[in-house]
């Protein structure tokens, strides 16, 4: 599995990230979309932090903060 640069422009700035990152740190296969419901209960919570999913445990890590963050400002360019 390839992880490939990808580049965006935000705020006027080219920014240079790993596609697919988060869902590499989360497990899931690049083609398939990151469930909403996992993605706003990620959100909510604070490094140390732990929930559940489908029978499945996340930690939350600073780098998975800035990535969830990351994605939201992403999110909200595509609108």
């Amino acid at each position: 599995m390839t992880y490939e640069k990808e580049t965006a422009i935000l705020d006027g700035k080219k920014v240079t990230f790993r596609k697919g990152g988060l869902k590499q740190q989360l497990g899931l296969p690049l083609d398939q979309d990151i469930p909403k419901v996992l993605f706003n209960k990620l959100d909510k919570l604070q490094v140390g932090e732990k929930t559940t999913y489908k029978k499945k445990e996340y930690k939350m890590t600073a780098l998975m903060k800035k990535r969830i963050n990351f994605a939201k400002v992403l999110m909200k360019g595509k609108k």
